[in-house]
């Protein structure tokens, strides 16, 4: 299945989640699995009554059951859905991961009907989470899905492209705010927010993948970062360096005026995801993604500000 496709599906079980928890009051686990869970699972494409795609209370030794298993071709778990109810309370996490891996399933994906938590288990050590998205950034983030829809089946393949994209997601996000530091210095401590300890290759390609990403111009292009709604493109916006900057004339220590325009200003007191908004605004922008964090780091320092290590 696209993208293009699971977001209009995901846009519809959006739709009707919202109406369900909005109109039932005090509703059940039962209850979200019915209306919430298994519409979920038909955006996807999975089949909720066919047994060889989707087992309900599926059984584990000695006497406990899971929600759900979705299961691959050859009729094996491959992710454990448990549910709860909204204001329930927390499902325990670790034990429903200790529950995955009796049954070998390399992925938990948790809900109350609200928020979708998934995590991949390994074969030890603590289940490591990929995405905590909720009912409407579900819609919004189809791509970090594809590799849950029944296309996959949730082979090794489909777990790798998921894993990437739920990865590529959450470093998206979190470069959003710490956008000035170099890209050496960006995977590290991305590595250590994501991956803490030993990154395997997987985990450790998406990170370089997610951080070039977010380095460059497409980032422009994604719906999440698209310049704000100030109508600017990239290829519309004037190149400027931190050499056409100078002090504004009696202002305080962070304020900047543009040499070839006094009308434009910037105050770098402002957080680096302000200042890019603030030159986009103005037509401008630095040669290229990558040097914006140059950019920033000297104008601080010429303020006599902090800045980034």
């Amino acid at each position: 299945m696209e993208a293009a496709e699971l977001s209009r599906r995901l846009e519809e079980f959006y739709s009707v989640a919202t109406e369900v928890l909005r109109d039932v009051s005090g509703i059940t686990d039962q209850q979200v699995k019915h209306w919430i869970v298994n519409p979920f699972l038909v955006a996807l494409g999975w089949d909720p009554v066919d047994k060889r795609q989707v087992y309900l209370d599926f059984p584990v030794k000695p006497d406990g059951h899971l929600d759900y298993a979705l299961l691959d071709g050859q009729g094996e778990p491959r992710l454990v859905l448990q549910v709860g109810r909204p204001g329930g309370g927390t499902i325990d996490v670790e034990a429903a991961a200790r529950r995955t891996r009796s049954v070998k399933a390399p992925l938990l994906l948790t809900t109350d009907g609200q928020e979708f938590s998934l995590y991949y288990i390994d074969t030890s050590g603590s289940p490591a989470p990929l995405f905590v998205l909720t009912l409407k950034e579900l819609a919004e983030n189809p791509e970090a899905l594809v590799g849950l829809t029944v296309s996959y089946r949730l082979s090794d393949t489909g777990i790798h492209h998921l894993r990437k994209a739920a990865i590529r997601l959450a470093v998206i996000q979190m470069l959003e705010e710490n956008s000035e530091k170099t890209f050496d210095a960006i995977v590290g401590w991305v590595s250590s927010q994501v991956a803490p300890g030993a990154l395997d290759e997987t985990t450790e390609a998406a990170i370089r993948e997610a951080t070039m990403l977010w380095l460059t111009e497409e980032y422009l292009a994604l719906p999440g970062f698209a310049g704000g709604g100030d109508g600017h493109k990239a290829s519309d916006l004037r190149s400027t360096s931190a050499r056409d900057w100078e002090p504004f004339p009696g202002g305080p220590a962070g304020a900047f005026q543009y040499k070839f325009d006094t009308t434009k200003t910037l105050d770098l007191r402002q957080t680096p995801k302000e200042i890019r908004a603030a030159l986009r605004l103005q037509g401008l922008r630095t040669p290229t993604a990558t040097s914006f964090g140059g950019f920033y780091h000297a104008l601080r320092h010429r303020a006599g500000l902090p800045t980034a290590k």
